[in-house]
């Protein structure tokens, strides 16, 4: 039976939905940065504290599935997307999943919150300060390194909930790919990270009590499809706009929002609030 909480919530879920696919375009990240506190304190305002964290991770890895695809077939229309790195990257990035998830079913709801919050405020950092010519070194390590590092970088993105565009950038731009080709590359990444991420989570949630209603482990379906009604129109909006609007400048908005939003969450965690 719908009511004015249900509905409230629904349209929430559609307005978030829309924010992160035209984010995910935009800035290449995939979108789980908002997806998940938003996600998280849903689930917590209907009782479900427990597995809430849990399940805004899973949650919104099998929305990135398809927000990241729908960014990614847009970047790659221009030309961005290095096919041969996404390739070389996604053995590691398989096992970097099978990793992340693996230590996700040993964390509890106050842990992952500080790995989120923590390595969100870390990438943020980053994001604010970024230049746009970050080359470090010359070229990518070779192989195992370069997947290797790729597969690092799933493990921490299927932890926090995200596509990893935000370290998969920092790894290529670092390493002297051009920004425009890394973002599109790292977007193309994203939905290889969620789609394994998905699986494992929607897996270790089976036996979990307390699941919330109409949900496959940790993945919770309601929501998933009222968010990727909205995400998925919105992400190809977002990766036209990337070269027109002044990206330097929004960047430095979100990052802001990212530091108000972890920090809320490690304030939560470090005063039982």
């Amino acid at each position: 039976m719908l009511t004015t909480e249900l509905i409230f919530a629904g349209i929430i879920l559609c307005l978030l939905g829309g924010l992160a696919g035209f984010l995910a375009g935009l800035l290449g990240i995939g979108g789980g940065a908002v997806l998940v506190p938003g996600l998280y304190y849903i689930f917590s305002s209907f009782g479900y504290h427990d597995v809430a964290m849990h399940t805004a991770i899973g949650t919104s890895l099998l929305t990135i599935i398809f927000t990241g695809t729908a960014s990614a077939r847009s970047h790659h229309q221009q030309g961005a997307v290095d096919l041969m790195l996404v390739k070389q990257f996604t053995p590691g990035i398989i096992l970097g999943v099978a990793v992340g998830t693996f230590f996700a079913t040993l964390m509890t709801t106050q842990a992952l919150k500080i790995v989120f919050a923590s390595l969100q405020i870390a990438f943020g950092l980053y994001m604010l300060f970024r230049r746009s010519s970050l080359a470090l070194f010359s070229n990518l390590p070779h192989q195992p390194w370069r997947g290797l590092i790729a597969g690092a970088n799933a493990a921490l993105a299927a932890l926090m909930g995200v596509g990893g565009g935000v370290q998969n950038v920092l790894y290529m731009t670092i390493c002297n790919i051009p920004l425009g080709r890394a973002i599109g590359t790292a977007a193309a990444i994203g939905p290889i990270i969620a789609c394994f991420g998905a699986i494992g989570f929607a897996y270790i949630g089976f036996q979990t009590p307390n699941q919330l209603p109409m949900a496959t482990g940790y993945i919770h379906w309601p929501s998933f499809l009222s968010i990727i009604i909205t995400s998925v129109a919105f992400a190809p909006l977002g990766a036209r706009l990337t070269h027109r609007l002044p990206t330097l400048k929004l960047k430095s908005i979100f990052t802001v929002f990212l530091f108000g939003v972890s920090l809320k969450m490690l304030y939560e965690v470090f005063t039982g609030a």
